[in-house]
């Protein structure tokens, strides 16, 4: 079997992402500053997600940037520790596609900090042939250099990889590129894709 599965972390295995997330620090810090605070961390997330700086030394950057204090800096990393909440349907999924033969792989944006977090309290993702974090390959989605690095984790070109994401944009540069792509809407439209790949 020669096509490869690629699923995205957030969206599909976890319910909720990162700007998800964001929305919920208004209970840290009061309205304005919270608007202030989501658009310098979506600026500077890039960077931390390739891996290019440490977590500790991104979110002084933050701070001093966004205005937003030590204090309640660390009450807001520790709501976006809420975007570990686990989606059993899509980790039940995943698991038939792996027990049905398909090489897969998980594919994430995600910081050091965040990708430790997830290696600690995840043995599940040990399950995957291949777990392709940006901040360990040094390039993010949606540059391309990223889903070609991702393919070759599973062992196969780019056209013979499927990639499952709940970004927009992510997907579209997937698709773009050559993948066969495709926005995640539940567990039974990926068996419905894989099925059709098969000629089932």
């Amino acid at each position: 079997m020669s096509t490869r599965v690629l699923f995205d972390l957030y969206g599909v295995f976890l319910t909720r992402g990162v700007e998800d997330s964001l929305l919920q620090i208004t209970d840290v810090v009061n309205a304005d500053a919270a608007q202030q605070f989501r658009q310098t961390y979506l600026e500077l997330r890039p960077e931390l997600e390739a891996g290019n700086i440490s977590d500790e030394r991104w979110w002084q950057q933050l701070a001093q940037r966004s205005g937003v204090h030590n204090g309640e800096i660390s009450e807001i990393a520790r709501a976006l520790d809420s975007t570990f909440e686990l989606n059993l349907q899509g980790l039940e999924m995943a698991t038939t596609v792996i027990d049905a033969g398909y090489v897969t792989g998980i594919f994430a944006n995600i910081s050091p900090g965040m990708a430790q977090l997830a290696r600690e309290r995840f043995a599940w993702l040990e399950d995957f042939a291949a777990v392709i974090f940006s901040c360990d390959i040094g390039v993010c989605k949606p540059d391309p250099a990223a889903y070609e690095v991702a393919a070759e984790s599973l062992g196969a070109p780019v056209k013979d990889t499927i990639y499952f994401g709940s970004n927009e944009v992510f997907v579209a540069a997937a698709s773009n590129l050559g993948m066969q792509a495709f926005m995640y809407r539940s567990p039974q439209q990926v068996f419905d894709v894989l099925d059709g790949r098969n000629g089932h």
